[in-house]
């Protein structure tokens, strides 16, 4: 029987919780079964399908040390039955941060149950873009996105 997650919220936790115990069955829990799910790892390319997501956590969860993950700088939205994250991942091995992700989590409620339909990780740069100088010799601004 499906888990059933009640919150997004919810939903969220069960996929760190799965990620920190590299346990694959949980994590076919929290996504969803459609075929159009999106999950982009960090400097990865785009995976699409259950098929493809669900390989990619199975090789990361076969090649990765014990992973603590805790989550900061929330910011969530729900609208009817969609629910946005923007979360900041830090992430320790062994009580060491090793690396600051930033994560964009999308959850859709089907059928009474929340579930997880695009994760998109990136590393976070080091510096604020502020600190950086983005401008040509001819002095027009460089447009970032």
């Amino acid at each position: 029987m499906p888990t059933i997650f009640k919150t997004p919220e919810e939903a969220e936790l069960a996929f760190y919780e799965a990620l920190e115990r590299a346990d694959i069955d949980a994590m076919k829990q929290v996504w969803s079964d459609d075929d159009s799910i999106v999950c982009i790892h960090p400097g990865s390319g785009r995976l699409e399908g259950r098929a493809d997501v669900v390989e990619s956590f199975t090789q990361l969860f076969l090649d990765s040390p014990v992973m603590d993950f805790s989550i900061t700088d929330a910011r969530c939205s729900t609208v009817n039955d969609m629910a946005i994250h923007l979360v900041r991942e830090e992430i320790e091995i062994d009580g060491q941060l090793v690396s600051i992700m930033v994560s964009t989590n999308i959850y859709q409620n089907i059928e009474g149950s929340w579930r997880m339909t695009l994760h998109h990780a990136s590393h976070e740069p080091d510096l604020e873009y502020d600190e950086l100088d983005y401008t040509l010799e001819t002095e027009v601004p460089v447009v970032l996105h």
